[in-house]
């Protein structure tokens, strides 16, 4: 039987001349199923495999809370309210300017701005009874949402409620 063969998965002894090492010894790994592992591979045992799960896992338990509260995280300017959204339909909640959470990956927010608005529209043309064309070149348009009837327009007309309700009358109108 080759001595090699015989030494299979045993770490083989330098020989020695007179305590003077002839080789560098040769170290060569077994798993514990019986394979060969190449030189310089780590053997992982039950315990270390166990321990590299484990934090594995905590790593990912840790990074999945942060995209949480990242994701839930949101401020509401001042001026503005904020109308949320689970899975596309409006909620009945309006919250006001400041710091806030919601529930993260399920809920959304639209900010939505309550304070007067002023809006330069277009220019429109227009024409009389009398079949006279005008073009109104200059139209200021003033809007305030009151905050408890928000909701309310937002369902009926939908997230641009402003454009629906009055930029879209006023050209009707003239």
């Amino acid at each position: 039987m080759n001595e090699q063969q015989s030494t299979k998965g045993v770490a083989m002894r330098p020989q020695t001349t007179d305590g003077v090492a002839m080789r560098p010894p040769t170290y060569r790994s077994v798993d514990p199923c019986g394979y060969d592992m190449p030189d310089g591979m780590p053997h992982l045992s039950k315990g270390r495999k166990r321990c590299t799960a484990i934090t594995v896992a905590v790593v990912l338990v840790i990074a999945l809370g942060i995209a949480c509260i990242v994701d839930s995280y949101h401020k509401i300017n001042e001026g503005y309210v904020g109308i949320y959204f689970r899975h596309g339909a409006i909620q009945e909640r309006v919250s006001a300017p400041g710091v806030h959470l919601m529930r993260p990956f399920i809920d959304d927010y639209v900010e939505v701005k309550i304070r007067p608005e002023t809006h330069r529209m277009d220019p429109v043309r227009a024409i009389t009874k009398d079949g006279i064309e005008n073009t109104f070149k200059e139209i200021n348009v003033i809007t305030t949402v009151m905050k408890d009837k928000l909701i309310f327009m937002a369902k009926k007309f939908g997230r641009d409620f402003k454009k629906s309700l009055v930029y879209d009358r006023v050209k009707e109108d003239l």
